[in-house]
C-alpha cells in the first residue's frame, strides 16, 4: 500500500443506518422486495452523490523519541456510530449515554486497529494515555451532526532502544465495508525537522527510518536538508521508500534483466498467500508464494531480443526484511513481516544468438495496487534513462524499446594467428658416423689393422652426402622472442575474459575455443567463473570491466611436451569485475599470478595449460548508481 494521498469517498454507513430505520416501517412480508429496491436507490445515490468523505476519516500525528512513540488520533464522533453499533432513535438522535459508552470502548478499538511494529515486524504494545472527548449534550446529537464533533485519543508505544525502523499500520475498517477508512498520518522525529506525511487506507502501512546519530536539525537550511537527504539515500543505497515498487531494466551484452522490488503488503493484494500468522510470511510458506509469482509473471510480459521472442527465466525470488539495505545481496531465508517486508524478483531474458542489439520489453500485468511501474533503464554502455509502464496507457505504449549502438558492442573473441619461423634443424650423416666408428675400432679387433681402417675411412667419406638424418638443432632453439611472447599471452588472456561476455554457456565455450585448447576448455571456464563469482551476490559472476597486466616473465626452461615453438610464460595480472542489481554496483578486484603453456594449434596460438600460483583478493567496494 503506497503512502500517498487518496481521493475522498462518500459515506456508506449513513445509508446502512437509514436502511435499518426504513425497514422498521415496512411489513415483514414485504421487507425482501423493499430492501432490494431501497438498496438499488441507495447505490444510485452513491454513484451520483458528490464525494464528501470516506466511511471514516481520522487524522494522526505520531511523535517519536528514542524510547517511545505517541500517536495522537483525532476522529469524528461519527466513528462511534459506525464501529460500536450505536443506534439513533426514531428522531435520528444518538442518545448521550450511547455516545459516552462509545467513547469508552473506542480506546480499546484503536489499540487493536492502529498498530506499530518494530524492525522485525513484531507488534509493539500500546496503551491509551489520554482522551480528549467532545462535549455531549444531554439530549444527544443528531446523526447528521456527528461530523461536527471531534475527539482525540493518545496511544503510547514504548521500546527499550532507539528504533531504526518503525512500521505504522491502520485497519480501522475491514473487508465488510464497501468504502474504506482513510487516515491522514504525519510522523515526526521529535527534536528534528524529520517529518513525513501522507494518507493510509485499511491494511496500509508506512515504514519510516530514523536517524538518531545525525538527525536533521529543525532549523536546517535548504542546503543542509539536501545534504541530509543524500546521506539517507546513500545509507539505504537508493531504496528510500518502503512502500513503493522499484523497477530496474538492465541491458547487458549477453542478457536483459528486469529487476523488481515489490512490498509484500502490495503483493498480498494481488496474489493469495497461505499464512499461519496473518502478519508474517514464514520460510516454509515462501516457496508457495514463489510458485505463484512464477505463474503470475511467467505467462505475460513478453520480450523480444534481436527480433526473436526470448523466454523468461526467474534467476532470483528473494524475501527481504527491513534490516537488509543492499538488495543486491543474496537474502538469507527468514520470516518476514507482511507490513514491511519486500520481495525481490529478477526476470532474465537471453538472446538466441550473438549479443543483445535491440529489445522490445512488454509489461501487461497490472492490478489496482500495481497501476504503474516506473523503471530505471540501465544500458551496459550508455545513458541511464527512465520508462513508465501504466495501466492507463494503450497496450502498444507499454512496450519498452531500445537499440544498441553497434560501436559499443563487445568485440568478438578473435583467434591469434601463429606465423611460425622455420625450425632450426641439424643433419646427422649416419653412415659416415658408422664407418668412422669402424675405422677407429678396427685396429683393436682385426689383425689387418691398417687396411681395414683405410677402407672404413674411404667409405665414411663416400657416404657423407647420403644416408643422413635431420633432427632439431640442439643449440639453436628458434624460440619466440620474449617481447612477442608477452603480446601473445596478453591477447590470448584478454580473449578468455571477453568470452564471458556471451552470457550463455554454449556461446562462452564457443568463444573460449578460439583462444584455449579443447582439453583445457572446461577447466578454464570453471576457473574463470569461480574467480569472478561474488559470494554475497548469490554466486553471480561479475562482468569484467578491466584486465591489467602487471608483469610477465618468459621461462627459458620449456617442458618437452610443448609443441615447437610453444613456450611457458609466467603472467601477473589484475582483473576488475562488477555485479549490479537494483542500482547497487559491487566491484571486486583480484590479482593473480600463473604459469601459462602456449602452443600453436592448426595455425593459431592457444593456451594449453594454466597453473595459478597466487591469488589475492583486493579491496572491493559497493557504490550507488546515479539515477
Amino acid at each position: 500500500m503506497q503512502f500517498s494521498n487518496n481521493i475522498q469517498r462518500p459515506q456508506v454507513a449513513k445509508f446502512q443506518v437509514r436502511l435499518r430505520n426504513l425497514m422498521r416501517l415496512i411489513p415483514i412480508r414485504s421487507q425482501p422486495v423493499a430492501a432490494a429496491m431501497l438498496c438499488l436507490l441507495m447505490l444510485t445515490a452513491l454513484a451520483t452523490a458528490t464525494p464528501a468523505h470516506p466511511i471514516s476519516v481520522t487524522e494522526t500525528h505520531i511523535f517519536v523519541t528514542q524510547h517511545s512513540a505517541r500517536a495522537r488520533i483525532q476522529l469524528f464522533a461519527e466513528d462511534l456510530l459506525l464501529f460500536h453499533e450505536l443506534e439513533p432513535n426514531d428522531d435520528g438522535v444518538v442518545p448521550a449515554d450511547e455516545l459516552r459508552c462509545g467513547l469508552r470502548e473506542h480506546g480499546d478499538f484503536l489499540k487493536k486497529r492502529v498498530t506499530l511494529r518494530d524492525e522485525k515486524g513484531e507488534l509493539i504494545p500500546s496503551r491509551v494515555t489520554d482522551v480528549i472527548p467532545f462535549e455531549i449534550p444531554d439530549e444527544g446529537i443528531l446523526e447528521e451532526d456527528l461530523m461536527l464533533y471531534q475527539a482525540t485519543y493518545e496511544l503510547e508505544f514504548t521500546f527499550a532502544a532507539p528504533p531504526e525502523f518503525l512500521t505504522f499500520q491502520q485497519d480501522i475498517t475491514d473487508d465488510n465495508f464497501i468504502i474504506p477508512s482513510e487516515m491522514k498520518v504525519a510522523i515526526h522525529q521529535t527534536g528534528t525537522g524529520n517529518t513525513i506525511a501522507g494518507t493510509l487506507l485499511p491494511g496500509g502501512a508506512v515504514t519510516h527510518r530514523f536517524d538518531w546519530e545525525t538527525p536533521l536539525d529543525v532549523e536546517a537550511s535548504d542546503a543542509e536538508f539536501e545534504s541530509w537527504l543524500e546521506k539517507q539515500r546513500q545509507d539505504t543505497l537508493g531504496i528510500t521508500s518502503y512502500s513503493s515498487v522499484y523497477s530496474f531494466i538492465y541491458m547487458e551484452p549477453g542478457e536483459v534483466r528486469h529487476e523488481l522490488l515489490i512490498p509484500l503488503a502490495s503483493l498480498a493484494t494481488i496474489l493469495p498467500m497461505e499464512q499461519a500468522d496473518p502478519a508474517f510470511l514464514d520460510v516454509e510458506e515462501q516457496e508457495a508464494v514463489r510458485d505463484r509469482i512464477r505463474e503470475w509473471l511467467g505467462d505475460g510480459n513478453p520480450a523480444k531480443i534481436n527480433g526473436a521472442t526470448a523466454p523468461v527465466e526467474f534467476s532470483r525470488i528473494d524475501f527481504y526484511g527491513l534490516s537488509l539495505r543492499d538488495f543486491a545481496q543474496q537474502a538469507k531465508a527468514q520470516r518476514v513481516s507482511l507490513a514491511s517486508g519486500r520481495v525481490g524478483i529478477i526476470l532474465r531474458y537471453l538472446p538466441a544468438a550473438d549479443f543483445v542489439s535491440d529489445i522490445e520489453l512488454t509489461w501487461d500485468t497490472f492490478h489496482s495496487s500495481l497501476r504503474k511501474i516506473r523503471s530505471v533503464v540501465m544500458p551496459w554502455n550508455g545513458r541511464v534513462d527512465r520508462f513508465e509502464f501504466s495501466r492507463f496507457k494503450q497496450p502498444e505504449d507499454n512496450v519498452f524499446c531500445w537499440t544498441a549502438d553497434s560501436s559499443t558492442l563487445p568485440t568478438p573473441t578473435e583467434p591469434v594467428r601463429s606465423v611460425l619461423p622455420e625450425q632450426p634443424r641439424m643433419r646427422i650423416p649416419v653412415l659416415t658416423c658408422v664407418f668412422t666408428l669402424c675405422a677407429v675400432l678396427s685396429p683393436a679387433v682385426t689383425r689387418r689393422r691398417w687396411p681395414v681402417s683405410v677402407v672404413c675411412c674411404v667409405l665414411a667419406v663416400a657416404c657423407w652426402p647420403v644416408g643422413g638424418a635431420t633432427v632439431p638443432h640442439p643449440f639453436r632453439s628458434g624460440k619466440v622472442p620474449e617481447q612477442e611472447a608477452g603480446l601473445i599471452v596478453e591477447q590470448l588472456h584478454l580473449g578468455t575474459y571477453q568470452a564471458l561476455e556471451y552470457g550463455m554457456e554454449r556461446r562462452v565455450y564457443a568463444a573460449l575455443d578460439q583462444v584455449v585448447d579443447g582439453e583445457l576448455l572446461e577447466v578454464l571456464y570453471l576457473q574463470l567463473r569461480q574467480d569472478l563469482a561474488v559470494k554475497d551476490q548469490g554466486g553471480a559472476v561479475a562482468r569484467v570491466r578491466s584486465v591489467e597486466f602487471i608483469d610477465g616473465e618468459y621461462l627459458d626452461r620449456q617442458p618437452d611436451h610443448l609443441a615447437w615453438p610453444g613456450f611457458r610464460y609466467r603472467n601477473t595480472w589484475t582483473v576488475s569485475g562488477t555485479v549490479e542489481h537494483w542500482g547497487h554496483v559491487h566491484e571486486r578486484r583480484n590479482r593473480f599470478s600463473a604459469i601459462l603453456d602456449v602452443e600453436p594449434r592448426d595455425g593459431f596460438w592457444k593456451i594449453t595449460g594454466m597453473q595459478i600460483d597466487e591469488k589475492e583478493n583486493l579491496a572491493g567496494s559497493t557504490q550507488l548508481r546515479e539515477f
